[in-house]
């Protein structure tokens, strides 16, 4: 039996699939304590500098839970657990201090979304669709997604993708700024390790500190985001990274970071 989540990482870029093609990448209680596993491993790992996550097969990235397992579990201690598993991988998802690229194979729906929401960028198949439907099953979004799309999208967009629950087109996904990028359906993984590269080349403390910086504006004041800014900004300026981009630039020669 093949594990549902695989973890591979080569040359500081970890890719995390989702791989459970035959329930559409839906996640049972397994794939989501692995999908949490995975993340903390990415966590650990001071070597690792761009994480991509993507899904097994060509028609789905992602379905959230499993209902067809969830189902039998209907108390409100279960309701626990799903939102805390998974909530709390996601969260964690958007603390990594490296970029996280969703590579989007194919249809995401419900919790698929939500995991979309809290990677850092978005490429996707032209194919795919997106589909909140999770009010169309009595709930609402249960691992962030609310708050991540309102940051993302701003609330009169959220507000109607989340109310209607209808599906959305890869191109107006591209439209509205939820996804950045889109490939053909083969070009997906190929088309996430080039972007993956291009990250990888860039100061690993400066990209650290503008996801730090996009991510808790959400929840900050415009003064409070004015300092952090402040205080990474000024952390920066000494380190080895802008040193040697300033040096470059005075030898007129390409820079070569390392990350210190």
């Amino acid at each position: 039996m093949n594990s549902p989540i695989d973890y591979q990482v080569e040359d500081g870029i970890a890719v995390l699939t989702i791989n459970r093609p035959e329930a559409r990448n839906a996640l049972d209680w397994l794939a989501q304590q692995q999908f949490a596993e995975g993340i903390q491993l990415a966590a650990a790992d001071p070597t690792l500098r761009v994480l991509i996550i993507t899904a097994a097969g060509d028609r789905a990235f992602a379905s959230g839970g499993d209902i067809k397992e969830l189902v039998n579990y209907p108390t409100r201690k279960d309701a626990f657990r799903l939102r805390r598993l998974m909530g709390g991988a996601l969260t964690q998802l958007t603390q990594l201090p490296l970029p996280v690229i969703a590579a989007v194979n194919g249809d995401s729906v419900g919790g698929g979304c939500e995991i979309m929401s809290a990677c850092d960028l978005r490429l996707s198949a032209e194919s795919a669709r997106f589909k909140f439907a999770q009010v169309q099953v009595g709930l609402t979004t249960g691992w962030g997604g609310a708050a991540r799309m309102v940051h993302l999208l701003g609330a009169a967009r959220a507000m109607e993708l989340l109310l209607t629950g209808r599906f959305f087109v890869a191109a107006e996904a591209q439209a509205i700024g939820f996804v950045q990028r889109l490939v053909a359906t083969s070009d997906v993984k190929e088309g996430a390790l080039e972007w993956a590269w291009e990250l990888k080349s860039l100061p690993r403390e400066a990209l650290a500190a503008f996801k730090r910086l996009t991510w808790e504006s959400a929840g900050q004041s415009l003064d409070e985001t004015y300092h952090l800014e402040e205080q990474l900004f000024v952390d920066l300026w000494s380190k080895g990274d802008h040193l040697e981009a300033m040096a470059a630039f005075i030898e007129k020669r390409r820079p070569r970071f390392d990350g210190h």
